[in-house]
This record gives structure tokens, C-alpha cells and sequence, in this order.
């Protein structure tokens, strides 16, 4: 009878790995509710809330960037929470604060409460979304089928787009800002606590114990190791591209409701929306078989690289068709970069720190993610144009390609896909 690999037995997956295909297909639906909600839907608030509460584009997209901001630093907080609560625990608590603070956006009346209740959101959202996503993959899946284990799960983050979107987008025509708002919000709750009670780390139920001198050991050499990866030339670099490509992705991502709305009407921004969603989950099933057979340089560079052509192709975009299909080509980029950040720190760094490792980046990312949204309100109230935006999204996606650039020549760095 054979043994199972080094891998499986430190990361607790069991040698038929049966039940992580099970939390792979829970994490997918995890992420439809949190990215729908919690990511694209935010083209719709803007505008929404712009108009609802009669303030510019660049107030309402600081709640926005508050959002982002305040999700990135719980981040950090849900990682260390899943050394010591159950992952069943955190997502329950994230979907309560989430769905709660969602509710209740319908009913805010200024823009302070609307800063503190899309903070609360980010606060929630951080315990239902990629950081847990990802810990939970990285953990079932220790070999080499964990790139396409990320990748189904991550089409999650898109199916809210192509799903979510829509629907609320005709809904607060339908019936209204207030009334959709709180449906959404029991909507969150009914629907990811539910799947939190299935959610479980392989090892959850081994029955190991250890000694308090072992777990004493164990802290020591992840602090230690956390520690090395922090200060890694690879670390830092990718970092700091994934501020400049957030930036620019989640900027374009927020406003392209808006913008292909001026350009035809409703109707054409939703079919944008959802253009872009379908496009992300075609590009991240076949980048979940590529990323398996190219190096992951290369991967990353060519999404990168591609994200700039949907920029360029939005920011000159002259009717709503052709913001359609240029929002599909951008949408083609989107999935794979999100999924090309877990997947390589999984790939250089051990399952151990991988959540803290993870969670610091995801919250340094977000300083991008803040700051795209508010820069695109900003520049449109400043020029009266998208197009402007959209340009200077490009330059920082470009710039971005020359710091992974960097970032790969590290001579550390996995080649292997």
C-alpha cells in the first residue's frame, strides 16, 4: 500500500482529496456573493449613490476606497483569527457584519454614514472572500492540481459580475435603491452562512494534539520564515506591482458602469458588466490550464500586459458596443490576475505562512484598489471624461508590467507553473 507524499501529510490533505473538490465548488459560491456584492457591484452604488444623494464621483468613490482600504486591514486580522477560531466561525461572523452593513446602505441619508457603513462592509467582506478562499485551496491542495483548484473556485469572483450585477442593476430601476439594497443584504446572510457550516481545513479533524513545547517550536519557525519572505526581493516587487495593477483594474472595474453608460444607456453599462464577467471566467479556465504549462513569469507578464489593451481599447471606446467588447477584452485579464498573486506566493512559500504571506499583500494591493476608484471620480469630475481615466489607468498598468518584470528575475523564484 503506498504512503502518502511529504506534501499531503503536512498540509493535512487527504490522499483522495474527495472532499476538497467539495470546498472548492463552496469557496466558488463564497466568492459569486462576496465579489458580486462586494466588487463589482460597486460600479452600481456609485452611481446610484451620486445621483441619490446629489455629491461628485470622487465623494461617493471614497466610500468606495474605504471599503477596500478597511477590508485589506482586517485581512491581516482574519488571517492571524484562523489560527485560533474555526473557519466555520470567521465566515459566519464576516456574513453577519456583512449583509447587516449592506442592509442598511439603503437607508443612509448622508455621505457620513455611508463612509461608515461601507467600511463595516469591508470589515465583513474580508471574512468571506479571497483571503479564506485561498487558505482553504492552498490547504486541500498541496500538488499540482491546486492552479486549477484556484481557478474553478476564483470563477466565483466573476460569476457575482455576470449574475449579481445585472440583477440589482434592473432592481434599482424596479423597485428602488432602499428596498434592493436590503434584499441584498439578507441575500448575503441566507446564502453564505449556510455554506460557512461545510467549511473546514483538512486537518480539522486528524485528532493530532501537540505538546506546548511543539506548538511553542512550530509559532517560532513561522515567525521566522514569515519573516525572510517579508524581506524577499520577489515579495516586495510583487507587491508593489499588485498596488499598480489594482489600481488600475479595480479603478476601471468601478467606473465602467458609468462609462459605458454615458457612451449608450443602462442597459448596454449592464451588458458591459456582464461582458467583462463572462470574459474573466472564459480567460481564467483556460489560464488555470496554462498557468500548469507555462512559467508563471510569463503567465503573469501576458495578463498584465493584456490588461493595458482593455484599457487602451475603453478609454478610446465612441458608443456602448464598442464599450461592450472592449470591456470583454479587459474582463479576459481580470480572473488571471487575481488568481496569479495567491497562486504564485502558494507556489514560493510554505502552507504554514501562506495566510499571514498572503494577507499582507492582498492588504498592501489594496492600497491600489483604494486609491483606482477615487482617481477615476476625480479625473472625470476634473475633465468631464472617462477617457482621461482610462489613459492614465494604462500608464500605471504598464508601469506595473515593468515591476513584474523585476519581480521575476528574482533568481529564488519558481519556474515551474
Amino acid at each position: 500500500m503506498s504512503s502518502p507524499s511529504d506534501s499531503q501529510i503536512s498540509s493535512g490533505a487527504p490522499a483522495g482529496n474527495r472532499y476538497g473538490w467539495v470546498i472548492v465548488v463552496l469557496t466558488l459560491l463564497m466568492q459569486t456573493v462576496s465579489s458580486g456584492l462586494g466588487f463589482y457591484n460597486m460600479s452600481v452604488y456609485i452611481n446610484r449613490l451620486s445621483v441619490d444623494l446629489a455629491t461628485s464621483l470622487a465623494d461617493i468613490s471614497f466610500a468606495v476606497s474605504l471599503f477596500f482600504v478597511i477590508g485589506g486591514i482586517a485581512g491581516l486580522y482574519v488571517a492571524d483569527l484562523l489560527r485560533i477560531w474555526s473557519v466555520r466561525k470567521v465566515v459566519i461572523v464576516g456574513a453577519l457584519v456583512s449583509g447587516v452593513s449592506v442592509g442598511l446602505v439603503g437607508f443612509a441619508d448622508n455621505l457620513w454614514q455611508i463612509y461608515g457603513l461601507f467600511s463595516l462592509f469591508g470589515i465583513g467582506n474580508a471574512g468571506i472572500s479571497i483571503v479564506i478562499s485561498t487558505t482553504l485551496l492552498t490547504r486541500w491542495f498541496p500538488g499540482p492540481e491546486r492552479s486549477m483548484a484556484l481557478a474553478i473556485a476564483s470563477t466565483g469572483l466573476s460569476l457575482g459580475g455576470f449574475l449579481i450585477t445585472p440583477i440589482s442593476a434592473y432592481s434599482f430601476n424596479a423597485l428602488g435603491f432602499d428596498v434592493t439594497m436590503y434584499g441584498l443584504g439578507v441575500f448575503l446572510i441566507v446564502t453564505v452562512v449556510p455554506i460557512a457550516l461545510f467549511l473546514r481545513f483538512p486537518d480539522d479533524d486528524s485528532g493530532a494534539l501537540q505538546s506546548a513545547d511543539a506548538l511553542q517550536q512550530q509559532s517560532e519557525k513561522i515567525a521566522t520564515d514569515l519573516a525572510a519572505a517579508l524581506r524577499s526581493r520577489f515579495y516586495v516587487l510583487l507587491a508593489l506591482a499588485y498596488v499598480l495593477i489594482m489600481a488600475s483594474q479595480v479603478g476601471g472595474i468601478a467606473h465602467l458602469y458609468s462609462r459605458v453608460e454615458l457612451l449608450g444607456d443602462f442597459t448596454m453599462a449592464a451588458m458591459a458588466v456582464q461582458a467583462l464577467s463572462i470574459a474573466s471566467i472564459g480567460g481564467r479556465f483556460f489560464g488555470g490550464w496554462l498557468v500548469g504549462r507555462v512559467s508563471i513569469r510569463w503567465f503573469a507578464l501576458g495578463n498584465v500586459l493584456l490588461q493595458s489593451v482593455g484599457l487602451l481599447l475603453i478609454a478610446f471606446a465612441t458608443n456602448g458596443v464598442m464599450g461592450v467588447v472592449a470591456a470583454a477584452v479587459f474582463g479576459l485579464s481580470v480572473g488571471n490576475l487575481l488568481m496569479t498573486l495567491p497562486l504564485w506566493l502558494a507556489e514560493r512559500f510554505s502552507v504554514e505562512i501562506y495566510p499571514q504571506v498572503f494577507a499582507r499583500a492582498n492588504a498592501i494591493s489594496v492600497l491600489g484598489v483604494a486609491v483606482g476608484p477615487f482617481c477615476f471620480g476625480w479625473i472625470f469630475d476634473a475633465f468631464e471624461s472617462y477617457m482621461f481615466a482610462y489613459l492614465a489607468a494604462l500608464i500605471t498598468s504598464l508601469v506595473a508590467f515593468v515591476v513584474v518584470w523585476l519581480a521575476s528575475t528574482d533568481p529564488k523564484m519558481p519556474e515551474a507553473g
